[in-house]
């Protein structure tokens, strides 16, 4: 049954970026009418980058949604609804925080919400570079914009678990796990020689990845062994000169998805040491592209890494450069995680999973049992065993 699919995102980069691309991308090509309604922001790729991303039945237009709180925000729901109103979607997916703000509000004006849903991709109240009282205002604006209505979709049970602890209506949640493109990653890798350790990470240098515990570990390593750490990304000038010391780490800039799969073939050990995730898309090429990986022990990360058995999930940075420095000293532990974690990427992380899962749940919103939301009854359309 061919449908109109609206996707709206305040976030139109990184990992965010990468879902919708994979998920409307799909949806365009089984048919569906696809609308993408997003925002420019300073990591959205230029228009011209965004045409080759998406597929050309994919039909995109500007909306002005300001990642702040404030006034702007009632001109960005006012656009917002009548786009919406226009457009006559029959599912409206929402992705990243303001857009699901946004949009809530405005598929509950429209008498919409029951077919509308929200994908947080990491919820906003989790995030370590606010104070305490906004995280505690943010949950409470989580709260209530939940009960305007609409369906959460978690991209990791850890995300879900968060969202069916703190909301009523928890059973207006649902998990669909983050996939990547597998046919675009190259499964086998060829023996490296014995001798130099590549250890990477891939993300842009931001307060959110902890740029400085990547140079911390770096720092210690490199003295003491024959490593070399490199930093797959690009960021702002002063955060890079802050966070980042180029005397250990090798930073790449901005490089295309191609190209960072082709370089991550050529790493031994992926590590990511952040703060707060939904789920990385980054951790996950890498386990697929067969690196063991030492990530912190948070949301999302726990949820990719199986711990001693595809890679190490550290509490601190101690435990960081603990489980580095034994990847590092141990060839055949590396190869023997880098195989784990290829074989469960693949296993549970392939966009043909997310494409159906979502399709399974765009159809029991649309069924006619749901016309009264508070009866909504979603299972879990887990995308992994």
């Amino acid at each position: 049954m061919r449908q109109k699919i609206v996707h709206v995102t305040e976030a139109l980069g990184g990992g965010v970026l990468h879902c919708i691309v994979l998920l409307a991308n799909r949806q365009a090509a089984a048919g569906d009418d696809v609308v993408v309604l997003h925002s420019v922001r300073q990591d959205t790729p230029p228009s011209a980058k965004l045409d080759e991303l998406f597929d050309p039945r994919v039909r995109r237009k500007v909306v002005a949604m300001g990642a702040a709180i404030g006034l702007r925000d009632l001109v960005s729901l006012s656009r917002l609804t009548v786009d919406l109103f226009w457009e006559r979607p029959d599912i409206v997916h929402l992705h990243s925080s303001k857009a699901g703000a946004l949009g809530r509000v405005s598929t509950r004006l429209l008498g919409i919400a029951s077919r509308a849903i929200y994908s947080p991709h990491g919820f906003a109240f989790l995030k370590q570079d606010i104070s305490p009282y906004k995280a505690k205002l943010l949950l409470l604006f989580e709260r209530m914009l939940h009960a305007c209505g609409g369906h959460i979709v978690a991209c990791s049970k850890s995300e879900l678990r968060y969202a069916r602890m703190l909301f009523k209506n928890a059973e207006r949640t649902s998990l669909v796990e983050n996939a990547v493109k597998l046919d675009d990653i190259e499964l086998s890798r060829s023996q490296r020689r014995l001798g130099e350790v590549v250890l990477c990470t891939s993300a842009r240098v931001a307060y959110q990845k902890a740029p400085w515990r990547f140079t911390r570990l770096a720092q210690r390593v490199v003295a003491t062994s024959n490593a070399r750490f490199v930093w797959f990304g690009n960021g702002e000038g002063d955060a890079i000169d802050r966070w980042i010391d180029r005397d250990v780490v090798q930073l790449s800039g901005w490089i295309a998805a191609p190209e960072l799969r082709r370089r991550l073939r050529q790493c031994d050990i992926f590590v990511l040491p952040s703060l707060w995730e939904g789920m990385p898309i980054a951790l996950i090429e890498a386990q697929a592209a067969g690196l063991p990986a030492v990530a912190s022990r948070i949301v999302g990360n726990r949820d990719v890494i199986v711990h001693g058995v595809t890679g190490f999930l550290a509490n601190d940075d101690e435990e960081l450069e603990r489980y580095t420095r034994r990847l590092i000293d141990d060839a055949a532990l590396r190869i023997r995680m880098g195989a784990a974690a290829s074989a469960r990427a693949v296993a549970r992380f392939g966009d043909t999973r997310l494409f159906r899962s979502y399709v399974t749940v765009y159809r029991r919103l649309l069924t006619p049992e749901h016309d009264l939301e508070s009866h909504v009854v979603v299972k879990d359309f887990h995308t992994g065993h």
